[in-house]
């Protein structure tokens, strides 16, 4: 063969020619393809050859595959890059290898997304394939969307590269093909049509997707093309028909479509790569994400949101969608975004009854949650939501822990998505929602998507601030080119005076340009036609708004009187409306006002929402926010007072709770818009009815920014002096929820002051007892013990608030260290309770009894036995707040009892804490947690959990994880660290009046010296500290570790004057008997008492090894050795323990004092 190598085939050993594929022989594969990258290697290699990757185990083998072929309708894709040959040239070979790898992943990502499968790599082509091996109905459609992403992720692979542009031309045939069953990589189909795609291909411009006429036929419901004429085509007789693909423009199948002819979508597209890589990194990382999208009115945010839902549509993987809008009433609805997610996942059309809402949501609850008991915790709160049902008994930890958990367990189907819709007219608690999801979430799926004006950062300067995983991005005006593309892909043809005036007066706001051909449709002069609108009319003289909103303004003006008076009706209803509310209002029959609203769509002032999956669907909308607003301004005084009450008694009529504050708003305008006079007392007196009822429901759902506004609203339209007066208790209630206690503190003063002034007595008790509750909080209890006193009782001590008056009292005194006068309060509360609605009453009362009885010393164990029925009771009612401040008051007086239960009794707090999302109280709960597994050796689950406290969103380290870390640092050997987090600890608690933050700080010192055989500090410390601690948990630890320093020292008096201290505590708990037995042992063995010491030690080590606390175990064995000697037996079987346990603990300090026992001499011989 003329000195050209033969192939030798190396089942038959017959030569081949060249370039053969399979052997002329035996048919045996020659040279085989790599499924990666398509180089060709040799039968017997295990690798490729060009990328490493693994080659197919029955070709490696040599054996005859010769798969079965069927003839199957499927969807070819062909693409390769465009100029790459020059840029390999150009490029170090690595770099080349490095991009046309990334290229490969890009390729494979994508393809996989709509569900196509790579044929096979052939140089810088892809080849992939719809169809097979299992056939839908829109493949050609994913076909395209993959094509079009592809050239879109090309792009950006070439952006990035620091040379020249990349782009990638792609081609698309449908058809009936040859299809090899089950090959993958190695040609899967043949035929005519996959010839014509890949000569299609060939002659596609760069950047483009051509296809063939099936394709378009099939993809056109959701992809918008045009023609590029008759191709002709090598090897085809015929020229071939083609059409390019611009743009998606609907959902999977042509739904989602919207009605009117959508503008081109340029200018945005490194946004919308944003919001794609966004939701794929979501995706893989499992990790909750949030990308706030900010610019004005009209400048393409909600346009972006919609291209992205299009993207999301089409992606074969499941994605949960979920959108909501916030509507522009005063200062927000509450939760009202949120309820139309929750609606549009459920189901429920706004038209929904009760009963048929109540079963949706059950049907949803049922699909997504799998655990009965969850399902049982989430309905109510999400009825609530809906306004089905009253808000349930508990906080606002609760009610947002349940919507949060709603929300994950979808995301544990797959990706969910959140798009907030014009977020800047959110309420407050709206707000708090996002970003609790955003940091309880983070380990979920979820991406949530915000679209607001620049007034968002006005209300929430803080939005984002600190946030993981938050993404903020502006968009900024367009471009004149992007501009004049929007304008020449909606009315070509425009004179180019004209034209420019339009982009001059536009500056970048997409709208404007949509809003000047709305405006030419509206009066005629333009027409639509396939796929574009056309001129009819001169428009040489066409005069050009100033203003976006003028420009709006003047369209409304060009409507007839009826069109006029529906759209300005449609304002007042808000951004969607039903046909309903209309006729309601408007007084025009059915059939005119469908004439009416059809023109108005035809204008492109209104859209019908045909959605199937939305909960609107079949209600009107307009197209945009900022038309509804131009609308309604242009209503006079009396118009809008007129029609804000008429929608106020219509939505009245319709009794749904969840439209309270909408009911409330429309009231409110009513009568800002009246003249004084008689009808605007009644105007008065309906909003401020209006108002409290939606105060009522946001403080239900715990929106209390939400509550304070409608009760402040309330406050100026209330003449009435002891009305205002319960306004203002109840504003009080919500000031102190948000914060602002100095406005509740005055508020409920003045409140008082009204009630005494009638002789209300019970409303001065209710009155008195949250001011009392706020001062003591905030630690001034003897001013919150002189006030409750002060009040004048009524008769009867079963009333409700005479029960929560001593409940409080009871509590003061408690915190004051009254502990006689705060158990006979909290009896007297307990023995009057009687009604049932007094159940949160009496768990507190009991905690307070509790807690004082512990306070006592001598009656500890029925401080314990009160607080363990304190929380079964909060647990039967379902009081998880309380639960949580039971279990942390029981497992204090567990602390010298057993350590190891106040460490279970803490672990499930800290769980009950997390799944609310309280951070304060995971932070106290995660704290007490590391100081209780500190006795019981847990020293690394510890560090993690300090850690992870630490690393937690907008964290600060607490004066007590400081204290925690100290411990730990100290015990593993950084002495230098533990006391900088003591001094830095000191220094958060400096000018504290608490008496408890000095007396944690001096103990953690002394457990510190002790730690690192600083035993002279640390008895001196204690010995001078522990007297005078009023903390009977730390008084006790205190002393313990002194005895610890004293035997160390070797010092009987020391050792004795320690115990002293001890024993005066009494015998409250377990622990502490345990400790005393170990120390009068080592006090033995000092005095010479040798046999005594060493049956005292045997019994105190039977006593910790019974109770699981690993350190005290460590450190009483370590007190032995030390003592006795490691030359005897009993020394040496101790000091062997001891190291075991302090290796395991990494406890470096009592490893050093283990090796020094060598070298010393024993006491007690």
């Amino acid at each position: 063969m003329g000195g050209v190598a033969m192939l030798v085939c190396s089942r038959c050993g017959a030569e081949n020619r060249p370039g053969r594929k399979f052997c002329a022989q035996c048919a045996a594969g020659l040279a085989i393809s790599c499924p990666s990258c398509a180089a060709a290697n040799q039968p017997g290699e295990r690798f490729c050859g060009e990328c490493g990757a693994p080659l197919a185990e029955a070709v490696l083998a040599g054996e005859i595959v010769i798969p079965a072929t069927e003839r199957r309708l499927v969807s070819v894709l062909f693409a390769d890059l465009v100029g790459f040959t020059g840029l390999s040239d150009s490029r170090d070979p690595e770099e080349v290898r490095e991009l046309l790898t990334r290229y490969f992943d890009t390729a494979r990502k994508v393809i996989a997304r709509y569900g196509g499968t790579v044929d096979k790599f052939i140089g810088d082509a892809v080849v992939a394939v719809w169809g097979t091996p299992a056939a839908h109905e829109d493949d050609a459609e994913r076909a395209v969307r993959a094509a079009l992403d592809l050239i879109d992720g090309v792009t950006a692979l070439g952006s990035g590269n620091g040379q020249q542009p990349l782009a990638l031309r792609a081609a698309i045939g449908t058809g009936p093909a040859a299809v090899l069953v089950g090959a993958t990589g190695q040609g899967m189909v043949a035929g005519d049509m996959v010839n014509t795609a890949s000569r299609l291909q060939a002659a596609a411009s760069p950047g483009t997707v051509v296809v063939d006429e099936a394709t378009y036929r099939i993809a056109g419901r959701a992809i918008a093309f045009e023609t590029v004429g008759d191709q002709s085509l090598k090897g085809k007789a015929l020229a071939v028909p083609a059409w390019r693909a611009l743009r998606v423009v609907a959902g999977r199948r042509g739904l989602l479509r919207a009605e009117g002819l959508e503008p081109p979508f340029v200018g945005r597209d490194s946004e919308l790569r944003l919001l794609k890589e966004l939701l794929h990194a979501t995706q893989t990382e499992r990790r909750a994400r949030l990308l706030s999208i900010i610019g004005q009115a009209g400048i393409g945010k909600s346009r972006l949101a919609w291209e992205f839902q299009k993207y999301v549509d089409g992606l074969v993987s499941d994605v949960y969608w979920h959108q909501g809008r916030s509507p522009a009433y005063g200062d927000g609805i509450t939760f009202w975004a949120l309820g139309e997610m929750l609606r549009q996942r459920c189901g429920i059309a706004e038209t929904d009854d009760a009963s048929t809402s109540r079963e949706r949501l059950a049907e949803t609850l049922d699909r997504f949650v799998t655990d009965e008991g969850e399902r049982a915790w989430l309905a109510p709160a999400l009825s609530a939501l809906l306004g089905l049902e009253p808000a349930p008994q508990g906080s606002r930890e609760e009610l947002l822990a349940a919507w949060r958990t709603f929300f994950e367990r979808i995301s544990d189907r797959g990706p969910t998505v959140m798009v907030f819709e014009e977020l800047h007219w959110a309420d407050q608690g709206l707000l708090d929602f996002i970003e609790y999801l955003l940091e309880w979430s983070r380990a979920h799926p979820i991406l949530i998507v915000t679209l607001a004006r620049r007034e968002l950062l006005e209300r929430r300067p803080t939005w984002g601030a600190g946030q993981r995983n938050f993404t903020a991005l502006q968009l900024e005006p367009l471009s004149a080119d992007s501009m004049t593309r929007i304008l020449n892909g909606l009315a070509g043809g425009l004179p180019d005076a004209v034209a420019r005036q339009i982009l001059e007066r536009a500056e970048g706001i997409p709208l404007y340009a949509v809003e000047i051909v709305r405006m030419l449709l509206g009066d005629g002069r333009l027409t639509q036609g396939q796929g574009s609108y056309r001129l009819t009319a001169d428009v040489s003289r066409l005069e050009v708004p100033a203003t976006l909103q003028s420009l709006i303004a003047a369209r409304i003006d060009g409507l007839s009187k009826d069109e006029r008076a529906v759209i300005q009706h449609a304002s007042v209803l808000g951004q969607s409306f039903t046909v309903d509310g209309l006729l309601a209002l408007t007084g025009i029959g059915p059939e005119q006002l469908d004439a009416v609203l059809h023109m108005l769509v035809k204008k492109e002032l209104l859209a019908l929402d045909s959605n199937p999956r939305s909960p609107e669907r079949g209600q009107y909308k307009f197209v945009q926010g900022l038309l509804r607003q131009v609308a309604h301004e242009t209503l006079s005084k009396r118009e809008r007072r007129e029609r804000h009450l008429a929608v106020a008694h219509y939505l009245e009529g319709l009794a749904d709770d969840e439209l309270s504050g909408v009911v409330a708003s429309h009231y409110l305008d009513a009568f800002r818009a009246a003249v004084a006079g008689a009808e605007a007392d009644a105007l008065a007196a309906h909003a401020g009815e209006a108002l409290r009822a939606a105060a009522d429901r946001a403080a239900a759902l715990h929106s209390h920014d939400q509550a304070f506004t409608y009760l402040e609203q309330a406050l100026t339209v209330t003449t009435d002096e002891s009305e205002r007066a319960a306004i203002l208790e109840r504003a009080a209630v919500s000031a102190r929820a948000i914060g602002r206690d100095s406005v509740a503190e005055d508020y409920l003063g003045r409140a008082m002051a009204r009630y005494q002034e009638v002789g209300d007595l019970e409303s001065v008790a209710r009155a008195a007892t949250a001011l009392a509750n706020l001062l003591t909080t905030a630690g001034n209890s003897e001013q919150a013990i002189a006030l409750l006193q002060s009040v004048r009782l009524p008769v009867e001590e079963s009333n409700a608030a005479v029960v929560a008056l001593n409940a409080e009292l009871a509590r003061a005194f408690m915190i004051h260290f009254d502990s006689a006068l705060a158990a006979e309060y909290a009896d007297r509360a307990l023995m009057a309770a009687h009604q049932p609605d007094l159940m949160p009453v009496i768990v507190e009362a009991l905690i307070t009894k509790g807690c004082a009885l512990g306070q006592m010393g001598h009656r500890y164990r029925e401080a314990q036995a009160v607080l363990a029925g304190a929380m079964w009771l909060a647990q039967r009612q379902a009081l998880v707040l309380s639960e949580i401040r039971a279990r942390i008051n029981l497992a204090v007086f567990l602390s010298t009892d057993d350590p190891r239960l106040a460490l279970d009794l803490t672990r499930t707090a800290l769980d009950l804490a997390r799944r609310l999302g309280h951070r304060s109280l995971a932070n106290r709960l995660g704290s007490d947690a590391a100081w209780y597994a500190f006795r019981t050796g847990d020293w690394d689950w510890a560090s993690r959990l300090l850690d992870e406290l630490e690393e937690a969103e907008n964290a600060i380290a607490t004066y007590e994880q400081l204290l925690n870390r100290a411990i730990y640092r100290a015990n593993r050997g950084d002495r230098s660290a533990a006391e900088g987090l003591l001094d830095s600890a000191e220094e958060r608690i400096r000018g504290s009046t608490n008496p408890e933050g000095a007396e944690g700080l001096t103990t953690v010192r002394v457990f510190v010296a002790v730690a690192t055989a600083q035993m002279e500090k640390a008895y001196e410390m204690a010995m001078r500290s522990a007297p005078t601690m009023q903390n009977r948990a730390f008084r006790g630890q205190t002393l313990d570790e002194a005895c610890h320093a004293a035997l160390a020292l070797r010092d009987a008096t020391r050792t004795h004057a320690a115990l002293r201290e001890l024993d005066a505590l009494g015998n409250p708990g377990t622990w502490l008997q345990t400790s005393k037995q170990a120390h009068r042992a080592g006090l033995a063995l000092l005095e010479g008492r040798i046999d005594e010491g060493l049956a005292g030690y045997r019994i105190a080590l039977a006593g910790w090894r019974e109770l699981g606390v690993t350190r005290d175990l460590g450190l009483c064995l370590l007190d032995l050795a030390a003592l006795v000697g490691t030359d005897h037996p009993d020394g040496r079987a101790a000091a062997e323990e001891a190291r075991q346990i302090f290796t395991r603990l990494n406890a470096a300090p009592a490893l050093e004092r283990l090796e020094a026992l060598s070298g010393q001499v024993a006491v007690a011989r």
